[in-house]
């Protein structure tokens, strides 16, 4: 079966970190998504205001996929894909930005036969490929056969030309992994297991996203450590292709029961991610982000709880008409004039005022890459962490007040994230420092001049212990 279809999507999950969200409201899905029976594995159109999911909510011994759309802020009554369901579990929808092709797991009549070790005859649960055509779906075929094999095959996902999969031994799904199978040409290559720390022996490893950029990989696991059953995990996707350590997703997001399968909708600046409460079945649940300063919600676009739209910054648009958010003007003996450098005035700022600010941290133009005259000062941070091993540093990346306020808080974000990177390379505990970015939301200057730029392009490091 040709992939050409698969070689061109593009996802709508993006590089969004929950570590740099300070608060988050989390309830079931709104409308008529959720019931007593399960819901699992959603996945977006490009607008947000689609979704494909997978249920037994008709009281069915099998699972079916459904469709819903977002209406005035509520999810519709779900609709039954007849033209893709089969009498047996149809699971696990992948749907592509435009609607035009789905990609699912089934054990439907065709998937791969086997035999038990008790004889008894075994069906696989393989995975499928269908498209829309003329607003009709085609009949579904199955996936290659490099994909699908005698085991389970579920939780489809496509990043440019990777293909990700989950697959697991007939009936033991304790023994989960996440697989991805490049595309070259056209067509799906043999598919590897993903190495380290991304499976973890021992442990279930299910639903890989990658984000739209390409730089994490999210993903449920019940490794130890985690709040409970399953956990979301999230991990960077380094330039050589190994992963960072996997880092969980916070008690905001996991809980003691079983938590997988977040995607995020940037259309309408919220994400959804699966819930197993105990003793209940899979529910969805959305996440809303909350404002850093006090207990009002941001405005979510079609959200039922939003208080008022708010006007999307503009990219570039006239001084006269930038509009910057939860500005925060502070005095001007508080700006700095130089940045702090040597050892021993980082070690008495940290130690005395638990806070340093520096403008001496330097990045490539809109990009994350650190600059290596950057190198000494952070070095001198690396030395503070050392010789203090009981202290914690919180590390907030700032931009100036040009450009748009959504993009500028995700790039302070990684470049946080990236000097956070930098001082583990040195040998610091990652669980010792937490990544946060403010963008252009907190500057210390209400100006646009260079020099005003220069000082709200800032990197600061706080004493959380």
């Amino acid at each position: 079966m040709s992939c050409k279809k698969l070689s061109i999507v593009f996802i709508i999950i993006f590089s969004f970190s929950l570590f740099a969200i300070p608060e988050v409201k989390v309830i079931p899905i709104p409308g008529n998504i959720n019931t007593d029976m399960q819901e699992f594995a959603p996945s977006l159109t490009a607008d947000g205001k689609t979704m494909y999911f997978y249920s037994k909510r008709n009281n069915s011994k099998y699972t079916d996929l459904y469709k819903s759309t977002l209406v005035n802020g509520k999810w519709t009554n779900p609709v039954e894909l007849r033209a893709l369901n089969s009498p047996y579990d149809d699971q696990s929808p992948f749907v592509s930005d435009d609607e035009k092709f789905i990609v699912f797991s089934s054990n439907r009549d065709g998937s791969i036969e086997f035999r038990l070790t008790n004889g008894k005859l075994g069906v696989s649960r393989d995975l499928y490929y269908a498209e829309q055509i003329g607003g009709k779906w085609a009949k579904a075929s199955s996936l290659s056969d490099k994909i699908n094999t005698e085991e389970m095959e579920e939780n489809p996902f496509l990043h440019e030309n990777d293909f990700y999969f989950t697959r697991y031994p007939f009936g033991n799904p304790a023994e989960a992994k996440i697989w991805r199978a490049k595309i070259i040409g056209n067509q799906l290559q043999e598919p590897e297991e993903l190495p380290s720390p991304i499976n973890m022996e021992g442990t279930s490893n299910i639903a890989a996203v990658i984000s739209k950029d390409g730089k994490y990989i999210y993903f449920a696991s019940n490794r130890p450590g985690g709040y409970g059953g399953y956990d979301i995990y999230r991990s960077k996707i380094e330039k050589d292709g190994s992963y960072s350590e996997p880092e969980n997703l916070g008690s905001e997001i996991n809980t003691k029961g079983d938590e997988a399968y977040m995607i995020i909708d940037k259309a309408n600046n919220a994400f959804y991610f699966c819930r197993k409460n105990i003793n209940e079945n899979y529910d969805i649940y959305t996440a809303l982000i909350l404002k850093d300063d006090d207990e009002s919600k941001v405005a979510i676009k079609e959200s039922p709880v939003r208080d008022k739209p708010i006007e999307e910054a503009k990219v570039n648009q006239p001084q006269k008409d930038i509009e910057i958010p939860n500005v925060v003007e502070l005095p001007k003996k508080e700006i700095p004039k130089k940045d702090i450098v040597t050892k021993d005035e980082i070690t008495q700022t940290l130690k005395d005022k638990k806070k340093l600010t520096l403008n001496s941290v330097h990045f490539d133009t809109n990009s994350s890459e650190l600059l290596s005259d950057s190198f000494p000062v952070l070095n001198q941070i690396a030395d503070f962490l050392r010789d203090n091993p009981e202290s914690k540093i919180r590390i907030t990346g700032h931009t100036d007040l040009t450009g748009d306020v959504s993009l500028n808080k995700i790039l302070s974000l990684e470049r946080a994230e990236s000097v956070r990177a930098y001082l583990h390379s040195k040998g610091i505990d990652r669980k010792r420092m937490n990544a946060d970015g403010k963008g252009s939301t907190q500057p210390v200057i209400n100006n646009l001049d260079p020099e005003s730029s220069r000082l709200n392009r800032r990197t600061e490091f706080q004493v959380i212990d």
